[in-house]
């Protein structure tokens, strides 16, 4: 089922109207009836703080079921010799098909699915995206259609693979920084691209918002 679906399931269940579901998640009623119309999008903050609120699984509320004849994960936390990471750290991080879509005023209007991802804590995944890669340019690493997640942030290490944004042009980049004093170089993997190099007043034109931490290779 959907999450709309989901949601007035678990309203029925609690045996609430649509105004006193609303009050106990400390939500608009109006806003709350939109959400499970599916007339509006549910962002991944209002997902976390319904979870946290209601005291149930994102598995819950998302639809992620286990089928019957697989063994269930939740009931230890070792499985076949293998440690289980415990799932209320297992947070749905959206998912955006550019740099630009992922850190947008409106972002929330263009995510385009959700990747499950293991994160120390909800502050952690408040600033957590995944970006569908486009593109070569930083082949083999990264690869067409690859998803990288990203933690918004501006610092950086040198030989970090940040997510960069310059004023004036419509997306962004995926690419290696390197920084010095009056200088900041985004490089590519492949060799077919050159370096990008800001200097002077040229570095007020970009902005560093984010460190790729994870690869999530396509099949």
């Amino acid at each position: 089922m959907s999450v709309e679906d989901n949601l007035k399931s678990i309203r029925k269940e609690m045996k609430l109207s649509q105004k006193e579901f609303a009050e106990t998640l400390n939500m608009n009623a109006r806003t709350y009836a939109s959400y499970e119309r599916g007339e509006r999008d549910i962002n991944t903050s209002v997902i976390l703080n319904i979870c946290k609120t209601l005291g149930i699984s994102s598995d819950r509320l998302l639809g992620n079921t286990v089928t019957c004849n697989e063994p269930s994960l939740s009931d230890s936390n070792e499985y076949h010799g293998f440690n289980v990471l415990n799932k209320d750290n297992i947070y749905m991080i959206p998912i955006f098909g550019s740099v630009s879509a992922g850190f947008g005023a409106y972002a929330d209007n263009h995510v385009i699915g959700y990747e499950p991802i293991y994160l120390n804590n909800p502050s952690e995944a408040e600033e957590t995206i995944a970006i569908a890669v486009k593109g070569d340019s930083m082949y083999p690493k990264i690869e067409e259609d690859d998803l990288v997640i990203v933690h918004k942030q501006d610092c950086f290490e040198n030989g970090d693979i940040v997510v960069a944004i310059v004023c004036g042009e419509n997306d962004g980049f995926v690419k290696r920084a390197f920084q010095s004093k009056n200088k900041l170089t985004l490089e590519s993997i492949n060799p077919a691209y050159p370096p990008m190099s800001f200097a002077g007043p040229e570095l007020d034109a970009i902005k560093i918002v984010g460190v790729v931490k994870k690869i999530i290779k396509s099949v």
